[in-house]
């Protein structure tokens, strides 16, 4: 699709596959368009398929997208799971939660949801891990989409804040260093046990982050992702050339 400006760089290090598209718009329609193909191929191999979502602005678009594609086809995605890498601990209601896009917008029953529970509905966080590590067991991801932060954090593995070696599947962190506070998210191990892991960025406040990625700096959480069978950095011509 030289045409989209979409160029495929290839392999880096023979681990990493680099994605380069020319704007955010582009990188969200295409990722789309790709995770939905991911989808049918999927539930034609076997029954079910388990996606992961991200928050952040491309995350939303993404999700966006999405709820569309579902909602125009009521009966497609039979078996199809939706999950979240992290989610934060507010109120079910609240335009923060990762999963807002979802929110009584879904009409296709066939999309099994998958939500961390919010604020008002777990007496403590530690409720809410307990009840998402409990709803992943001896589920298989198939496809994991996880958003880049410009300190270079997936999920909400922080920089300095992060045990990249947790061995448990979901954990709470209190005091994470992007508002708001009190959050659930998934461990390296759980990211890393997906099938396929894409990490899309867009924006030049990226750019560090992406760099960081492909030079395999392990001071930042990113850089450690990568999926059992394929990984891939998905990312605008901003968040890959930078002065």
């Amino acid at each position: 699709m030289s045409d989209n400006f979409e160029e495929l760089i290839g392999d880096i290090g023979d681990e990493l596959d680099l994605t380069l598209y020319a704007d955010a718009a582009e990188l969200a329609e295409e990722v789309t368009v790709q995770i939905l193909a991911a989808i049918e191929k999927g539930l034609k191999l076997k029954s079910q398929f388990h996606l992961v979502l991200t928050g952040g602005t491309l995350g939303v678009q993404i999700s966006e997208a999405l709820v569309n594609e579902f909602n125009a086809d009521l009966d497609a995605f039979k078996g199809l799971h939706i999950w979240w890498s992290d989610e934060r601990f507010v109120p079910s209601d609240s335009v923060e939660r990762n999963a807002f896009p979802f929110h009584k917008t879904v009409t296709n029953k066939n999309v099994l949801i998958h939500e961390g529970l919010a604020s008002d509905l777990a007496a403590h966080i530690d409720d809410a891990v307990a009840d998402y590590a409990l709803a992943l067991e001896n589920v298989d991801i198939d496809l994991n989409i996880l958003g880049l932060g410009p300190d270079g954090h997936v999920a909400s593995l922080f920089p300095g804040v992060a045990d990249i070696d947790d061995i448990r599947s979901i954990f709470a962190i209190t005091d994470s260093p992007k508002p708001p506070a009190a959050r659930i998210s998934f461990t390296m191990k759980t990211i890393n046990s997906a099938a396929e892991v894409w990490i899309v960025a867009a924006g030049e406040s990226k750019a560090d982050a992406v760099t960081k990625v492909i030079e395999g700096d392990l001071s930042i959480p990113a850089s450690y992702v990568r999926g059992n069978s394929h990984t891939r950095l998905i990312v605008d011509t901003e968040a890959f050339f930078s002065e």
